[in-house]
């Protein structure tokens, strides 16, 4: 019957081929170990073991950066459409940045962290929560300004926006709450990519390609 299962032969696939780090691109020469179940280079492994991620020169650090600058600029959007929509400022908004960056940059290194990656997380926070005043701020005046002076505008108004979240905190009451907030944010940025102990196993040798 053609249902009927063949124990008597076996199919058998071929091991996907290790030649590279997954954290830093680096050629494997004859050993390699895992780190969260990926190929990494001693170097790598070395750094996972110690808590710490790869060099920022490595892949895993550019690819943190550009999967935490789009959530940055997600977060940028969300924000300043959700306050052009309701006319309501509610900075706990500003909360979501950062997490969303810091979760973002965690999946692009591969669940790596460490003291580069809280440091570009931080700034990518301050950077999204402050210049979703510049969007803001140009649809409040856009009944005023025609379309070709919108990217002008923007240009004149990029300091104002860097400085917007200090700014911000010179009142009593509200400059207090606001100042809460935005270290509340740019903490879960700092602490969702801190860098964590992780099991690293081997070293395994490499077995050279059939000839």
């Amino acid at each position: 019957m053609p249902d009927t299962p063949q124990f008597s032969t076996g199919e058998y696939t071929t091991p996907p081929k290790i030649d590279r780090c997954h954290f830093c691109s680096s050629p494997l020469a004859s050993e390699y170990y895992r780190v969260r179940g990926q190929a990494a280079c001693a170097s790598c492994a070395a750094s996972a073991r110690s808590g710490q991620a790869a060099g920022p020169e490595g892949s895993a650090f550019t690819r943190a950066l550009l999967f935490g600058a789009a959530a940055a600029i997600v977060g940028l959007i969300g924000y300043a459409a959700f306050t052009i929509a309701t006319h309501l400022y509610v900075g706990y908004v500003a909360l979501g940045v950062g997490y969303i960056v810091a979760r973002a940059m965690k999946a692009g290194s591969g669940g790596l962290g460490g003291r580069p990656y809280q440091i570009a997380a931080v700034i990518l926070t301050y950077l999204a929560i402050a210049l979703a005043e510049i969007p803001i701020a140009l649809w409040q005046f856009h009944a005023r300004l025609p379309l070709g002076r919108m990217l002008g505008a923007s240009v004149r108004l990029l300091p104002i926006g860097l400085m917007s979240p200090i700014l911000e905190m010179r009142s009593p009451v509200h400059g207090l709450i606001n100042a809460v907030i935005l270290y509340v944010g740019l903490s879960l940025a700092w602490r969702g990519t801190a860098a964590q102990r992780v099991a690293v196993e081997g070293p395994f040798r490499l077995t050279p390609a059939a000839s």
